[in-house]
């Protein structure tokens, strides 16, 4: 591993989950007030995305086991389902917070990728 590559485990937690920037900028905001509930409205105005991207992002958390429901008024708490989870959400944050540009262009590369392969498969060929 040179420099700041991003370490393997990392790289393929963040290409596995096809996480996106506003996942990653969320878990974030989760991480920092662990114990106060935020909701996909609280989420979509501190990330300045949409309420459905927001409520994309939550439930991609959930999925991870990175968040959990507080109660049934749609608000959810830091809370990793299991310690393996939990490392490698505080490996992600920290290398996350030093490293932002390589972290966001592996994200961007793959969107990028996935959006070329799906323009692709209607791309309409010449027969020769």
């Amino acid at each position: 591993m040179t420099g700041s590559a991003i370490p393997d485990d990392l790289r393929r937690f963040v290409l596995s989950n096809a996480l996106t920037v506003p996942d990653v900028e969320a878990l974030l905001i989760f991480r920092a007030a662990r114990t106060v509930g935020h909701d996909a409205t609280r989420v979509a105005s501190r990330l300045y995305v949409s309420i459905p991207r927001a409520e994309q992002a939550l439930a991609k958390l959930c999925d991870l086991g990175a968040i959990a429901a507080e109660g049934d008024d749609g608000t959810f708490v830091y809370a990793p389902r299991s310690s393996d989870i939990g490392k490698v959400l505080d490996r992600l944050e920290d290398y996350y917070s030093r490293h932002l540009v390589e972290v966001t262009q592996l994200i961007h590369s793959t969107e990028t990728k996935a959006a070329q392969d799906f323009a692709d498969a209607f791309r309409v060929r010449k027969e020769t």
